[in-house]
This record gives C-alpha cells, structure tokens and sequence, in this order.
C-alpha cells in the first residue's frame, strides 16, 4: 500500500482542475450506493474508510454522522474543511479503526485493491461495526477473461492495485470474517440481477451484513 506521501503526489495534486469533483460515474455510483445503504439503514454512525475529499462522506450526511480515515493527510485537511464536523483520522485501515465507537455502517470505495493484507483489514471492519451493521466494499476484480480483459486497459494502468480478487473470492473473505452477503451486483450495477450473472465489468459492489 502506498504511504500517504506517495497517494498526495499520485491523486491530490493541488495543480489537478478537477480535484474536489467527481465525475459522472463516481457520481451515480454514489447516488447507488447511498440509496442501497438506505434500504437497510437510515441512521447512525457511518465510517468511509479512503474518505479522500470527502465527497462520498458529504453525500451520505445527512442522515449519517460521519467519521473518515485516508492515508493522505492532505486529502483528509480537505475533507475536514469541507465538512468541519466530521470526525477524521489519518491512517491505514491496516492498522487498526481509530475511533473508540462503533458503527452501523462503513464503507470502503476503491480501498481494498490497494491493501497487502485485506483479509485483515475486513476483520477490523467487522470487529467496529454494530451486530447488523453494514460493509459496503467496491473494488475491482477478475473473475473471467473479459473482465481480466477490461482490467488490463484501465484498473492494471495503477501500479498501487495490488490485491486483484474475483468477486466471489472477496465475498469468501467477507464472510469468512462474520459476514452475510445481503447485495451484489457489478458495474454498471443496475439491474442488479442482471450483472451479478453476467459480470463483464470488474468493478464489483457488495452489500455485508455484521452476524
């Protein structure tokens, strides 16, 4: 995983026009994600782990009470500056969840590829979060010969993407750590029944649930 340093110069360089915007993709997936989060939770505490700017976090506040972590200190200044009441961290996941509470959800958006050890990292999830909470993850991953095909020509082109599962491999993890799969889907996500049987994009989006 890259050290905090590194991901400034990579992803938050000051010079950068559309840092502090995200784009059209992000912007539904996040739309997608909030609406989904909402059919099994309306409130609570909710921890994005990658917060980055913090546009994800703003998107789910209200009705949340935010908490983030990133490993970049300039990305979380940022975030705190847009969002004076979140509470924030800097910090890897790998080293542990920050806060001294527990959540009803937390989130993990374009995370887990980067992690040397995610098996642990779901673990520290688990163990932070409420009996029925939730864990969102999305990531990308392989698990056929077009989606390896897709990675190639985009996801590869990161050198800091270094945990390549398949969808189904991930789930194993989450589950093997004391979760419930309660959604899935790939993009571009909707229907979801449709692109959880034919899954020819890599970009994976799962719905745990704390047992």
């Amino acid at each position: 995983m890259p050290d905090g340093n590194a991901y400034d110069q990579a992803y938050y360089a000051m010079s950068r026009p559309e840092a502090g915007r995200k784009s059209l993709v992000d912007t539904l997936r996040d739309r997608y994600i909030r609406r989904h989060v909402l059919r099994f939770r309306q409130t609570g505490r909710l921890l994005d782990i990658g917060c980055g700017l913090g546009l994800f976090l703003q998107s789910m506040t209200p009705p949340f009470e935010p908490f983030g972590t990133d490993i970049s200190a300039y990305a979380v200044a940022q975030a705190q500056q847009r969002m004076p009441n979140a509470k924030l961290f800097v910090g890897s996941i790998l080293d542990g969840i920050p806060f001294s509470v527990n959540f009803d959800v937390i989130t993990a958006i374009n995370v887990v590829e980067h992690l040397e050890q995610p098996a642990l990292a779901v673990a520290a999830i688990r163990e932070r979060l409420q009996l029925g909470g939730l864990f969102v993850a999305h990531l990308p991953t392989i698990g056929n010969r077009l989606q390896a095909r897709i990675y190639r020509g985009s996801y590869d082109a990161d050198p800091t993407h270094i945990y390549r599962p398949s969808g189904r491999e991930f789930r194993g993890v989450a589950e093997a750590a004391g979760f419930k799969t309660v959604f899935e889907t790939y993009s571009p996500f909707a229907p979801a029944l449709l692109w959880r049987n034919l899954p020819w994009h890599p970009a994976y989006l799962a719905i745990f649930q704390a047992r």
